[in-house]
C-alpha cells in the first residue's frame, strides 16, 4: 500500500500499490543486487537516501520517467530492461495512473 496525503483534508490516505511499480521496484532491487549496490550505494548514486530506494523497490513510490532513466545509467542496462516486462502488464490491465 502507498501512503498519500489527501490535499483537500491533509490526512494519510492509503492507496494499492500500482502494479507496474510493484514490478518496476522487483527488478531494481534484482539489478541493484546482481551489480553488488546496497541501498545505501544506490541511493549514493541517484541522490537519494536508502529509504526511498526501499520505497521504490518495495512498489511503495512512483516510477516516473526520469527515475528509470538514471537508473538505466547507474545500473547499466538498456532501457529494456524496465520497459519490456511492463508490456504484457499493461496489455492485460491498462494504464493505470494513480496521483
Amino acid at each position: 500500500m502507498r501512503k498519500t496525503v489527501n490535499p483537500t483534508t491533509r490526512t494519510p490516505v492509503t492507496q494499492p500499490r500500482n502494479p507496474a511499480d510493484v514490478l518496476l521496484g522487483q527488478l531494481m532491487q534484482e539489478r541493484r543486487k546482481f551489480v553488488g549496490f546496497s541501498r545505501k550505494g544506490l541511493a549514493a548514486q541517484l541522490g537519494l537516501t536508502k529509504q526511498d530506494i526501499k520505497a521504490y523497490e518495495h512498489g511503495e513510490r512512483h516510477f516516473g520517467a526520469d527515475t528509470i532513466a538514471l537508473l538505466r545509467i547507474v545500473l547499466k542496462v538498456k532501457i529494456g530492461f524496465f520497459i519490456d516486462p511492463l508490456t504484457p502488464l499493461v496489455r492485460k490491465q491498462g494504464v493505470a495512473r494513480n496521483g
